[in-house]
């Protein structure tokens, strides 16, 4: 039985809500939605798509792109991250992320 969970999203200060049936990534589900969300190469191993989950749980197994330590943290790639959970998450965090794990230039 397929579910589906209510995800609210800020990203520059813009506030959206979409659903993400399980099986779904949330980006691909935002996509869907036409709710343009920042993205690059749909494979979790850039930053571009990071975000961090607020409220609710996420499962991500193939996100490369982010530390198991920044993942504990709740930071995602939303581009591999299925949803647990209904969710409340802040996108745009790819210079955040960016700069944690590989140390700001």
């Amino acid at each position: 039985m397929s579910q589906t969970y209510k995800v609210e999203v800020s990203n520059n200060g813009e506030v959206s809500h979409f659903e993400v049936p399980s099986g779904t990534t949330i980006l691909q589900a935002a996509h869907d939605a036409n709710i343009d969300l920042p993205s690059s190469c749909f494979a979790g191993v850039c930053t571009t798509c990071a975000a961090k989950v607020l409220e609710g749980e996420v499962s991500q197994e193939e996100g490369m792109g982010v530390s198991e330590e920044l993942q504990a943290e709740g930071y995602a790639l939303l581009c591999v991250a299925f949803a647990k959970s209904d969710l409340k998450i802040e996108a745009g965090k790819e210079e955040e992320v960016y700069d944690r794990q590989f140390g700001a230039s």
